[in-house]
Formats: structure tokens, sequence, C-alpha cells
């Protein structure tokens, strides 16, 4: 079993609290103090085994508020599914319950013990429901008084077991001891012995006692002889007395059966309800007879209006092709209204086709169109033929652009360099002015000119490297102008004379000229190296435009495509030519089924042409109008051919009910007759005469059976009735004189059995006198209750010390068998808490409990500290639950760690979680921190988790 989800309606201080839970595994159920864990414990104990009574030793939760006690709680069993258990304390103290499955089927409470696994409420309290109170109950017990409450415990779940054993010792100590006064059997056995001596004392007054009882019989046997007599003419004079009571009724029934005799024989003749049947054959009769007048009247209608009606039997002969004509008339309609739609359609579909010729530039034959033969992959192909060109249209676009700004740059670098070339010196004037350069006392540093050598160097590795010629062809230009420079240089420097100042002037400006000039021409260079790059790049992309243009050729040839080329690779040309095809299609269509439409038109038209031919009618333009016309007169004629044969068949049975009535009319005639000589007459008034003195026969004969069942009824025959009332009205004075006989003999016998009671009175008397200290009888019987009262509790004593033999066994049996697979496995418990410094627990041969550490050294639990007493209590009721219980029963604990170090609260909720593989398990606690512990474990926050109205 395990639990679903809890549903209170008022428990304690909860109220309308919900809350579902895991379907197994360790769950923690965090609140702070005051928050309810320990109410919601009691509530699920409360669903299962019902509300604790007024007079038990625990906590009943009612609500403050006044209203009643209940929840619910839903399960799931592994064989009887999900099943709901709801209490309420309405009749009962312990709550009214509702046992119901998810389809509302209901059970009773025996159904619970089933769902429970019989599990009983002792066991689920001291194994499976626990707190902290049940773990410090540890330090009030001695070490062997601890070693039976464990025992006690791992049998029948708490301390019933001990508590069983003291009771019974108890209950024995109360009925006897061997030495004892004040125990019932003893005190019992002391009342036997002074009866018994009493009752001997009473045998020797025994014997006058009997002679007189004896005596007593007889005059009781003589009593009882009078009794009867005297009853029995009491009873004979009460019947006489009732007759007179009864006189008044005997005479009328007296009087009815003189007056039933005085008639003759005549009404023994007449027929039974001959009256009643006469009267029913008269109203008959004259029905009848006015049925057969109307019906003759209807006769005459009926002829009157079959003259009146005309028909057209030449129009009826051609019923069958109207019909048909008619029937399809709709159809006809349907076929003109199609043959309009279809003609509009028609021109939509020109009208639509001329737009699509605008759209394209150029006009399609319908041959043409046929021919064009398209698959799904020769769109998908001519598709990526578009894409293609359109990509290299895109790009050729772009390298144009380029390629144009490329020119206008080199035009614009060609004109600077060669205003910048204008300027420099020429070949003459700048060796005149380097030779008077020589001539300067300051010399220029070597080092500057190795930095163009170096510059060139570089560019030309780099346009090595990236496979740029522009740049390698900087990277040379640049290296020879170095070189140039370096010989100048050593040129300057040879001569040591003095420059005049405007020549060193002049060779400055040169040389800035001179660099600029080069950088210029540099540029130059790249940016004609860059068009030549573009102007290739464009190359290549005519060609693959033409390869691309050849493929659409092929495209074009494959699939019968005949327009222009260039249109192929107009975005949605295709399309709108897929679309003109679709168009000729559908107007093909359109146009064949118009002329089948038209055919059946003109076909129908026909038949209705030659049908008015055969009437005798000249064919009509407006072929729906006629046929409507023809139709109506057809159904007309119909409707008078019907109404002739109804009639007719009206005028049928109107004569056939006309034979019938006239049958009926002479039949009732001879009932009536029949009626009359039944009754001896010839005309009517003799037949109401007889008729009434049957009536006046009848109801005497009934009054005289209303009075004789009145008699049955109490209780006489009819041989009596006759003779009682006889008795009362011929015989009266007989009758009287009888009663008054009776009297006077009920008078002697009264008299003789009052002397025969006084002589017993005196006997009676005489036996009192004897018995005033006691009868022999009186005591026999006080002896022989007191007797069974003593056997009664042996017996009982008896029941009890067989029970304490049969408990004490049921233990001696449970140390041999069960005990040690639950203290084998509380041991493992206990190590696996303890990081297997306690190896073992044990009972010792006293029956105490003991646990081994590691060094086998043994411990009683008074010697062990309040945390690990309670860890060995927590194992062994761990291993209980493992053992004597159903698998997979839920378990909940109320911060049973509270007393345990950190690191044993750690391994105990591991230890936990192991054990909550296949169950259900949930601890209660208002410490953060145990969560922590426990990472994987899911945690409840009480009350958040749960839909709470009222706190």
């Amino acid at each position: 079993m395990k639990l679903v989800s809890l549903h209170i309606y008022h428990f304690g201080g909860l109220k309308d609290c919900k809350i579902s839970v895991e379907d197994k595994g360790l769950q923690i159920l965090y609140g702070e103090n005051e928050a309810g864990k320990t109410t919601l414990m009691d509530f699920i104990k409360c669903m299962l085994y019902g509300f604790p009574t007024k007079t038990q030793n625990q906590r009943r939760y009612e609500p403050k508020d006044g209203n009643r006690m209940g929840g619910k709680i839903t399960i799931h069993h592994q064989v009887h599914g999900k099943w709901t258990i709801e209490r309420i304390t309405r009749s009962t103290v312990t709550g009214d319950l509702t046992l119901y499955d998810e389809n509302g089927q209901q059970q009773d409470e025996a159904f619970l013990l089933q769902l429970l696994d019989g599990m009983e409420q002792s066991l689920y309290t001291g194994a499976f429901c626990f707190g902290l109170d049940g773990l410090q109950k540890l330090d009030k017990l001695s070490s062997e008084e601890l070693g039976n409450f464990l025992l006690s415990t791992a049998i029948s779940g708490d301390r019933d077991l001990l508590d069983i054993e003291q009771t019974f010792e108890k209950r024995q100590a109360l009925l006897f001891k061997k030495a004892g006064k004040k125990p019932i059997i003893n005190e019992k056995l002391e009342q036997l012995s002074s009866s018994a001596k009493s009752l001997q004392l009473l045998k020797e007054k025994n014997e006058s006692y009997q002679a007189l009882t004896n005596e007593k019989v007889g005059k009781e046997k003589d009593l009882e002889g009078i009794k009867q007599k005297l009853t029995e003419v009491q009873t004979e004079l009460l019947s006489y007395k009732r007759l007179l009571e009864l006189k008044p009724v005997l005479q009328k029934y007296k009087q009815l059966d003189v007056e039933i005799r005085s008639f003759d024989d005549e009404p023994t003749s007449f027929p039974e309800n001959g009256l009643q049947q006469y009267e029913e054959l008269r109203k008959e009769f004259s029905r009848l007879k006015s049925d057969l007048t109307y019906g003759d009247s209807r006769i005459g209608d009926a002829e009157a209006e079959l003259g009146s009606i005309l028909s057209n039997e030449n129009i009826v002969r051609y019923e069958t092709e109207i019909k048909r004509l008619f029937n399809y008339l709709p159809e006809y309609e349907h076929l003109l209204n199609q043959l309009q739609e279809l003609k509009r359609h028609i021109q939509a579909i020109r009208k639509e086709e001329i737009e699509l010729f605008d759209e394209i530039g150029e006009t399609w034959s319908e041959e043409q169109l046929t021919k064009l033969s398209l698959s799904l992959s020769s769109l998908h192909h001519l598709e990526d033929l578009i894409r293609q060109n359109e990509q290299i249209q895109d790009k050729k676009g772009r390298l144009e652009d380029e390629l144009e700004d490329s020119r206008m740059k080199l035009e614009r670098l060609e004109a600077e360099e060669a205003k910048h070339k204008k300027n420099l010196l020429s070949e003459d004037e700048y060796a005149k002015y380097q030779n008077s350069n020589q001539k300067e006392t300051r010399k220029t540093p070597f080092y500057t000119t190795l930095l163009p050598i170096l510059s060139s160097i570089l560019l030309l590795w780099s346009g090595w490297v990236s496979s740029h010629p522009p740049v390698m062809f900087a990277g040379v230009l640049l290296l020879i102008i170095s070189l140039v420079l370096i010989v100048l240089y050593l040129k300057g420097n040879q001569s040591g004379e003095e420059v005049p100042k405007h020549v060193h002037q002049r060779l400055l400006e040169d040389e800035v000229n001179r660099k600029q000039w080069l950088e210029l021409s540099l540029q130059l260079s790249n940016e004609n190296n860059i068009y030549v790059q573009l102007a290739k790049r464009l190359d290549y992309l005519e060609v693959e435009e033409a390869s691309v243009w050849e493929r659409a050729k092929r495209w074009a040839s494959d699939h019968g495509y005949r327009g222009k080329l260039d249109l192929l690779f107009v975005s949605g040309y295709m399309k709108r030519v897929l679309q003109l095809k679709e168009l000729f299609r559908q107007r093909n269509e359109a146009e064949n089924k118009a002329q089948d439409i038209a055919f059946k038109q003109r076909n129908y038209e026909k038949k209705a042409s030659l049908l008015s031919l055969e009437l005798g009618e000249e064919p009509q333009e407006d072929t729906k109008s006629w046929i409507n016309s023809c139709y109506a007169e057809l159904e007309k004629q119909l409707k008078n051919q019907s109404r002739i044969e109804h009639i007719q068949q009206n005028k049928k049975e109107l004569l056939e009910r006309k034979d019938e009535l006239q049958k009926k009319i002479s039949y009732l005639g001879d009932q009536i007759q029949s009626l009359w000589n039944m009754a001896k007459v010839s005309n009517e008034a003799d037949f109401y005469v007889k008729g009434k003195n049957k009536e006046r026969y009848s109801k005497l004969k009934e009054e005289r059976e209303t009075v004789y069942n009145q008699f049955i009824s109490l209780g006489f025959a009819k041989d009596e009735i006759v003779a009682m009332a006889e008795k009362v009205t011929v015989q009266l004075e007989n009758t009287l004189h009888h009663i008054s006989v009776l009297e006077e003999k009920v008078k002697e016998k009264q008299k003789e059995y009052d002397e025969k009671l006084e002589a017993k009175g005196k006997l009676d008397w005489e036996l009192g006198k004897l018995l005033e200290d006691g009868s022999y009888s009186e005591n026999l019987h006080q002896y022989e209750m007191l007797k069974e009262e003593w056997n009664a509790l042996v017996k009982k004593w008896a029941s009890l010390r067989l029970a304490q033999h049969a408990l004490s066994k049921v233990k001696e049996d449970y140390q041999k068998t069960k005990l040690p697979a639950v203290l084998e496995t509380s041991s493992v418990y206990f190590s696996k808490i303890t990081e297997s410094e306690y190896q073992l627990i044990t009972f010792t041969d006293k029956n105490e409990l003991m646990v081994l550490n590691g060094e086998g050294i043994g411990f009683y639990p008074h010697e062990l500290s309040r945390g690990t007493a309670e860890q060995v209590y927590l194992a062994i009721r761990l291993a209980v639950a493992y053992h004597a219980g159903p698998r997979d029963f839920p378990i909940l604990m109320d911060d049973i760690a509270v007393n345990f170090d950190e690191l044993r609260t750690k391994r105990t909720l591991q230890l936990i979680q192991e054990t909550a593989l296949d169950r259900q398990v949930l601890f209660f606690t208002c410490h953060k921190h145990i969560a922590s512990m426990v990472p994987s474990v899911p945690v409840i926050h009480w009350p958040h988790q749960s839909v709470i109205a009222e706190m």
C-alpha cells in the first residue's frame, strides 16, 4: 500500500489542507514548530484506523470552531488499485467510514483490512509510525525492561505484549492464590464449606416436610378437577348468554329465510341479469337502426359525387413519360445553369489568357504549350539555372562597378603622377646639383639609405607569400630606387666642398617631389594590377554566363520550350507559362463539358417535343413551363382517379356495412325474443314485472348471505346458525330456562372450589412454619449456585493460565525463529549508522538487550548515550518493519534524529533512503539542515506546498 494524496477537512487546527506525495522513496516534510506535522501524522493514523474514543488516553483533534473532524486519503494497492478512505465524525465517535475506488464503487470496513494487508494498529504505531516520544521512552526503562520492551515491539508493534503479560498475572492473582484469603476463588471455597454445613442440619427437617408436601399435592389435584368442571359450566353459560346477545341478528336471519321461501319458482326461471341484458340489447338495436339510416344517406352522396367527377384518360396513359420528364426537370434546369456558368467561366479564362500574354510579352499557341513538357525535376533544374544566372549577373554588376571605379582611379593617379614628374629635376640638372652637393661639409647618415632597402625587401616577401604580383612589383621598384639613392649618396660623400645654400634647398625640394612621385608611381602600379585582375574576373564571369546560357538552350530543347531564351531567366516567367498552359487545359475541359451539357439539353427538349405531339399539342418554346403545366394536369387527373377509386371503395364498404348492420339488427331481434322466451313472457311489460321480482329475490338472498358470513366470521358452522336461530325464535322459553339452570350449577361448583382452596391454605401455613429458618431445597439451590460460580471462576482462571502459557510459547517461538532475523537486520542497520563502530545487537540469556562494538565488548542500553540508544531502537524498528509487516507499507517518522550528531544523522538518513527503495518513507522535521544532507531527496514544505484555507 502506498499513499497518493491527503485532504484534511477539519482536524485540530488544520482546515481544508491538501497534499500529494511521491510514489516511493524517502521524502522529507519540512515545517516549522506549530505547523502541524505531528497533527498530520495522527491524521493519517486516524484515517486508517479510526478516531480515538474519549475513554482512550489519546489526543482527540476536535476543531475549536465546532466543525466535524474528518478528511480523506487516497492510497494505491498493488492488487486492488487506487482507493479513497474517507472518515467523518457523524453517528459514531470513531468516524463514519466511506471506502470507494476511482469508479465510485464502495466497500465496507472489512475490505479496508485487505487494503492494509492485515496490518494491526499496534504494529503500525510501533514499527511504522513513531516519533521522538517513542525514542525518549528508553530513558525510563531498566536494561531488562528495555529488552522486554523491544521484544514486545518486535512481536506486536508496541508495549502490548508486556502489558498483556502483566495483565494476565494481575487477573490470576485477583482470582486465586494458594495461601490467600481475599482472591475471589478463595472466598468462594469458604462460602461453599459454610453452605454444606447448613445443608446437613436441614436434612432432619425434610421428612415431616415431605409428608405435608404429598398431602398438599393431593389437594391441588382435587382443586384442578373442580376447576375444570366449573370452567365447562361457565363456558356453556357464556355461550347461551352470547346467544341472547346475538338475538336481533338471528331473528333477522330467520325472517329473511322465511321471506325467501315465500317466493315460488318464477324468479329462478328469469334469466340472470335479464333486465340489464335487455336494456343493453334495446340500446344496441336503436343504435344500429340509426347507423343503417346514416349509411343509406352516405351511399347516396357517394353516387352523386361519382357523377360529378370528369377524367382525361389520354394524359394518364402517358403518366410514366410525363413523370420521367418532370423528375428530370431539376437536372435540366441545373444543366441550363451549368451551361451559363461554363460560358462565363470560359470568358473569364480567355480574359486571363490575354492578361498572361500581355505579362509574358509573347504569344504561345496551344500546340506549343501542349508540347511543353515540364516535370518537377526539370523545374528544379531551371530554378538552379535562374539562380546561377542571377548570381552571375549580380557578380558581373558589382565587378563592372568596381572596374569603372578602378578605371577612374587610374586616370586620376596617372594625371597626378605626370604632374609630379614635371616638377622633378632633369638628369642634367640633377647631376649638376648633385656634384655641387658633394662639397657639403655636413654629411647625411648612411643608415638613412638602408630604410628604403629594408622596406623593398619586406614588400617582396609579403607579395611572394600572398601571391600578389602588384605588391612584388612595388617591392622591386622600391629596391631600384633605394639602390639609386645609395649611389647618389656615395657620390655626394666623396666631395667635401661647400654647397651653395640654394643648391641644397633645390635638392631637398627635388627629393620631396621625387618621394611623392615614387609613391604615386607605386599606387599607379598597384591600381593597374587591380584593374587587370578585375578585367580577368569579368572575363571569367562572361565565360560562366555563356555556359549557363548553353545549358539553358539544352534545357529548352529537351523540354519543348520554343520561346525566347532570355525570358527563361526572367523571374516568374515560367510560372506564368505554366499558368497559361493550365488555363488552356481548363478552357478545353470547360468547352468539352459545355458541349456535353448542350447535347443533353437538346436531347431533353427533343423528348418533350415528341411527348407534346403524342398528346396532340404543338411543341412549346418554354419547355420548363410546358412540362410543369403538363405535370400539374397529370396530378389533377391522378387525384381524380384516386378520388373515384376511393369513393367506389367507400361505397363498397358502406354497402358491406349496410348488410352487416341488417344482419346484426336481425340477430338482436332474435336475442330479445330469446330473453322473452326464457322469462316465459310474450311482451315487454310482463318481462319487466318478472325482472323486478327477480331483483327483490336476489336482494333478499344477498342480505341473508351477508348475515350468514358474519356468523361464519365469528366461528359458527351452518348447522349451528340454523339451530341458534331456532333457539332465539321458536324455542326462546326453553333457552331462558336452561340459562337459569346453568347459573345455579356455577354457584355450586364455585362454593366447592373455595372450600378445597381453604384446606390447601392450611397445609401451606404448616409448611411455612417448617421453612422459617430456610428450607432444605433453598439451601441446596444456594449451594449449587455457589458451586457453579466457583466452577466458572476456576474455568476463567484456567483460561488466563492457558493464555499466559500460549503467550510464553509465542515469545519463545519468536525468539527461536523471527527474532534472529530481526536482530541480524537491525545489527546491519546499526552498524551502518555507527560506521561499524558497533557490530551486533543481541539478547543475553536473561532476555536483556546488549550491543557489541567492533572489539566484541558488550554494552547494555543504560550504558549508551541517549542518541546511541535511540539509534539502536530505530534500527530494531526498521528491522521489524522489514520482517513483520508488508514490504511496501509506508513508514512515518517525526524528528527521530534530534539527539544524533551531524555525521550519524547523515548516515541515518542514507540508511532510511536505502530502505525506502521500494516503499514510501515520510520524514517529518523542523530542521532545515536535514534536507541538505540528502540533496537527491524531494522536500515538501509544509504547509506551503499544500492548499490551506485556514490555519
